[in-house]
């Protein structure tokens, strides 16, 4: 006849010992490799499934390899799989402890192994990613980046920079630009670390340029795309900007050779620098103004004692092209003085201005047609209102209206 066991006080308390003697060894393995651990599960599954700090630890362990960490993963690892057989962290940590004893294979049939039990693990996306790129097969790579980011958005941060570097290969962009679309949750984050930490400039707007479409209309964009195209001017990278504007969103083509301000009987809510840009200073500055006829005009100040760019525009120029305008009000002091300024900025005259009259003196006529030509063997000009706020009490003004960029009747 067989004794039915109880559950006596004694028992009860040598299985919560022995359990929380489990956990403590455990606890103490992860230590020894420098692994934060939020909290520990001992039961089921979820024992070794922790997700926050999940890719800080990755990454901790990658970057502080040794034999020593190396033992303490595999140990841990197989903690792990006592409590958790069918946690993918337990088997990254015995992938990671191959990895460090230099056994690159087995580490990736244990992160391989990892993976088939579920696709949702950070580190081991994280790892395989990483390896993938290592073995030059960037679009295997980039998927497991793409299922890491997914899966846990808090490594983005981690995973994003090492994204944008492939931007620099064209190799690069071509397998990343299946990832350039609207619905991707990561792109805003790729394109702000893009236009703001890559050395050039010039390989971001490569990769938009090469899909030969519109550029996705992305979170944040107008901030992302403005930085961008400042830094390509700013680095020169003329052809690069005159090619990627027109694709950009909101963007009008007609923008690189439009001087009136407006679009479609709107002001072009494009981007700086191939719509007008203001100075936001006190020193100088402008805005647009409806002006007598209709349509819209510059107004534009300088204060008393200063002399800078109050507007500025690029312009994509062809050969023969003016500028035209009319002055339709001003308010100088002594010695006060604004006067537009073409520079050119690419062509076989780079460097060259040409300058007009002072648009404050008496001697230039009021709601009269003026012109000034381009710099001749010129493509890319930029555009200045440069003022002088004189001698006085109050800001030297100037309203412009009635501006186009035409062919110069007289250029032969």
């Amino acid at each position: 006849m067989k004794r039915e066991r109880t559950l006596t006080p004694s028992i009860f308390g040598g299985l919560v010992a022995g359990l929380l003697l489990a956990v403590l060894t455990f606890s103490q393995a992860a230590a020894s490799i420098g692994l934060s651990i939020d909290s520990f599960r001992p039961l089921g599954g979820s024992f070794f499934s922790w997700r926050a700090g999940q890719a800080r630890a990755a990454l901790a362990i990658s970057e502080q390899g040794s034999r020593v960490n190396s033992m303490a993963a595999r140990r841990l690892g197989r903690e792990a799989l006592l409590y958790a057989p069918l946690a993918p962290r337990s088997l990254w940590l015995v992938g990671k402890s191959m990895e460090i004893e230099g056994q690159q294979a087995k580490a990736r049939n244990a992160m391989l192994q990892a993976e088939r039990i579920s696709r949702r693990d950070g580190a081991v996306q994280l790892w395989l990613g990483a390896d993938r790129l290592r073995a030059g097969e960037i679009a295997s790579g980039l998927r497991h980046f793409d299922l890491m980011i997914r899966s846990d958005s808090d490594a983005a941060n981690m995973v994003i920079p090492r994204m944008a570097l492939i931007i620099l290969a064209p190799e690069g962009r071509r397998h990343l630009s299946p990832y350039i679309r609207e619905s991707n949750p990561w792109l805003s984050h790729l394109f702000q670390v893009a236009v703001t930490d890559l050395p050039r400039a010039a390989p971001m707007g490569q990769l938009l340029i090469e899909r030969r479409k519109k550029a996705p209309d992305v979170a944040n964009g107008r901030f992302i795309y403005s930085t961008l195209m400042t830094r390509l001017i700013a680095e020169g990278s003329y052809s690069t900007a005159l090619q990627l504007y027109p694709l950009l969103p909101g963007a009008n083509r007609s923008s690189l050779r439009n001087v009136s301000g407006e679009a479609d009987g709107k002001l072009d809510q494009g981007y700086p620098p191939f719509v007008w840009a203001f100075s936001d200073g006190s020193a100088q500055g402008g805005e647009f103004v409806s002006v007598e006829g209709g349509g819209a005009g510059i107004d534009v100040f300088g204060s008393p004692g200063t002399v800078g760019v109050a507007a500025a525009k690029l312009l994509a120029v062809n050969p023969g092209d003016a500028l035209y305008w009319q002055v339709a009000d001003r308010a100088s002091n002594l010695d006060g003085s604004a006067t537009w300024v073409a520079t050119c900025l690419a062509g076989a005259s780079v460097k060259k201005k040409t300058e007009s009259a002072n648009m404050l003196s008496a001697s230039v006529p009021q709601n009269k047609v003026l012109k000034m030509a381009m710099p001749a063997g010129c493509s890319l000009v930029r555009l200045d209102m440069r003022v002088a706020g004189g001698i006085g009490r109050d800001p030297t003004n100037l309203t412009i209206s009635a501006l186009k960029l035409a062919r110069d009747t007289n250029a032969k």
